[in-house]
């Protein structure tokens, strides 16, 4: 049986990875900068009506009314399950740090 993950490990994955990474580098959503603020292509309706806010680690449609974490944003572009794509981000945050040391 697997364990289940703990808040505190799901907290680190939502919020490790600067979601404008996540969107940008991670997952090659199409992505630019308009007048100062960085936009991305909404994989739900495909609008750049889009935000990012940095404290909160979160992305938002204002078209579609979808906020993302990074977890949901894998899931939908990869079109993976939540598991699957708890352990993409883990193996992300894994190489990262081995990286860094």
């Amino acid at each position: 049986m697997k364990k289940r993950l703990s808040s505190e490990e799901l907290f680190e994955l939502r919020n490790s990875i600067p979601i404008n990474t996540v969107i940008k580098e991670l997952l090659s959503i199409p992505s630019k900068t308009i007048d100062g603020y960085f936009r991305f292509l909404c994989p739900v309706c495909n609008e750049f009506q889009t935000a990012t806010k940095a404290s909160t680690n979160l992305a938002r449609c204002f078209y579609c009314e979808r906020n993302f974490n990074a977890i949901d944003l894998v899931m939908i572009v990869k079109d993976l399950g939540f598991i699957e794509s708890v352990t993409f981000l883990k193996n992300v945050l894994r190489r990262h740090r081995i990286f860094n040391e």
